[in-house]
């Protein structure tokens, strides 16, 4: 695969150093270490690759301002990079990057060799048209960018480099590296687990908690929900690279539960017990085949059932609409209140299509199963989105935690969303805040990764257990979003009035209108603060 590199320097350190001074440092002393990710770890990483080619970066030019970052010059020069020199053009050190980056990539994209990828370093979504003149001349397109970045621009690159992902990978510096006692990830009590314990530990913790959970599910568990609930109650499992084996699924391959049997292809974990007509192994089974149906578990309500719509006279095409809307909401209502977790909206849809045919095919109208449950009786249930902004769960108030997710205020949701920030609730961000606030202005150079290993230690010690990875993702939003981390704030309700600000401006720009006083008032109510 051939290669075409694009770094906006001014731009990537810059935003580097407001998170870690050793950060910018080791981008711009150190470029080949992360040229070497590129081509290397990032390539094994993404989806799709054009075969076993070997990535080569072609082209790598770098744009510099000579008046402020003269002295990084050679080891960009070191590493194989033209430098294009980009002085300030205007008193307020306006430069001509952007124009100089557009230019040359147009010229590599009418250039006589084919290059496969561009990738550019920056967050100017001013380059967002760049990408998509790209795609459409069929080539991909990846982002990296210190700093925020706008939806247009993300949806515009085919791939968007995770700026945690490059701190720890490219960069070598990790939120929980250096042997620090936080390594001891912390579970929901507050006690060091996983890292920090021996490696069979952590893995027969693994064990019995999947085989907690499949056993007292009511239906085959999705494998991406089991490895959310894995790194809710145990700590260490994401910086410990799921003990060794890399990922979640290279985790199970390698344990032995007894009871539970791992369905890759349909990606299900299955209770054993109900696997006796499991199709032979080769032939992948249909995804629920293996769990009893609703009639099997309650005999009154196949009876019930059968009572209505007798073999002989039951209608071919299912019962009528509301009839279909009652049972599904019944089904729905059980499920999720006879399960120890919230349960994915994946399965939920497994179940109904098994036990109501006439959904096999849609959802009665709806356009989708999300659409389709508000239409159901559900009584006391809530919808909610784990703390990975995409998994969707029911859960039952009465019976299960509230999941880290969950806001509650849909206009809440929208500002944290246009703030980057993950969904999550008021109280979380007063606490984080509270324990973050002493590292605040202490030196002029904010490291985000001594920080959250602080932060780690500092909430579990109030028997508020976090992951490393949450509390980086939480400071980095609101560094880049405006918020001074070199400030000294003078008490925790200073630096909450700080972030706040952070967050109603970032609204402001999203929905270019200045924030009301309902709108003020809802946030500081989501807060659990008083107005």
């Amino acid at each position: 695969m051939k290669i075409a590199l694009f770094v906006d320097f001014d731009n990537v350190y810059s935003g580097l150093r407001r998170l870690s001074a050793e950060a910018a440092e080791r981008f711009s002393r150190q470029p080949l270490r992360w040229l070497q990710w590129l081509t290397d770890g990032l390539g094994s990483d993404v989806a799709g690759d054009v075969g076993t080619d070997q990535r080569r970066v072609l082209v790598r030019r770098c744009y510099l301002n000579p008046v402020m970052y003269q002295t990084y010059r050679r080891a960009f020069q070191e590493a194989g990079f033209e430098i294009v020199d980009c002085p300030p053009m205007t008193a307020t050190g306006k430069t001509s990057t952007d124009i100089h980056l557009v230019l040359d990539t147009m010229d590599a994209l009418l250039d006589a060799t084919r290059f496969d990828e561009f990738i550019v370093f920056s967050a100017d979504a001013d380059f967002s048209p760049l990408l998509r003149r790209l795609r459409r001349h069929d080539r991909r397109t990846v982002v990296f960018a210190a700093g925020a970045m706008s939806e247009s621009y993300k949806a515009s690159a085919d791939r968007v480099v995770d700026l945690q992902t490059f701190l720890r990978d490219a960069l070598e510096i990790d939120v929980m590296a250096d042997g620090d006692d936080g390594d001891a990830a912390l579970g929901p009590d507050g006690v060091g687990s996983g890292a920090g314990r021996a490696g069979e530990d952590l893995r027969q913790q693994c064990g019995d908690e999947v085989h907690r959970i499949v056993t007292h599910a009511m239906a085959p568990v999705p494998l991406p929900f089991l490895a959310q609930a894995l790194q809710r109650r145990i700590g260490g499992l994401r910086e410990s690279r799921w003990d060794g084996m890399g990922s979640f699924a290279g985790l199970m391959r390698q344990l032995v539960i007894p009871g539970v049997v791992f369905d890759f292809q349909q990606d299900v974990a299955i209770d054993s017990r109900r696997g006796a007509d499991r199709p032979a192994a080769g032939s992948p089974p249909p995804p629920m085949a293996t769990a009893p149906t609703w009639a099997e578990r309650d005999p009154a309500r196949s009876d019930a059932a059968t009572e209505r719509h007798p073999p002989d006279t039951a209608p071919a095409s299912g019962p009528g609409p509301g009839s279909l809307d009652e049972d599904a909401g019944r089904i729905v209502r059980r499920m999720v209140e006879g399960a120890p977790e919230p349960v994915h909206l994946a399965t939920i849809a497994q179940v109904l299509r098994r036990e109501i045919p006439a959904l096999q095919h849609g959802w009665a109208g709806a356009p989708t199963l999300a659409a389709f449950l508000t239409r159901l009786d559900l009584g006391t249930l809530r919808r909610a989105v784990l703390e990975n902004g995409k998994t969707a769960v029911l859960y039952d108030p009465a019976r299960n935690e509230v999941p880290l997710g969950v806001v509650g205020d849909r206009l809440v949701v929208g500002m944290l969303r246009a703030a980057e920030l993950p969904e999550l609730q008021g109280a979380e961000l007063v606490g984080l805040l509270a324990a973050v606030r002493p590292f605040m202005g202490t030196t002029d150079r904010f490291e985000i990764a001594s920080v959250t290993r602080a932060v780690v230690e500092a909430m579990a010690a109030r028997d508020r257990g976090i992951s490393p990875r949450r509390v980086a993702v939480i400071l980095q939003a609101l560094i880049f979003g405006g918020l001074d981390a070199n400030r000294s704030y003078a008490d925790d309700a200073d630096l909450l009035a700080a972030a706040l600000g952070v967050i109603l401006s970032a609204w402001e720009r999203e929905t270019l209108t200045p924030p009301d006083e309902d709108t003020r008032h809802r946030l500081v109510e989501w807060l659990g603060l008083d107005a």
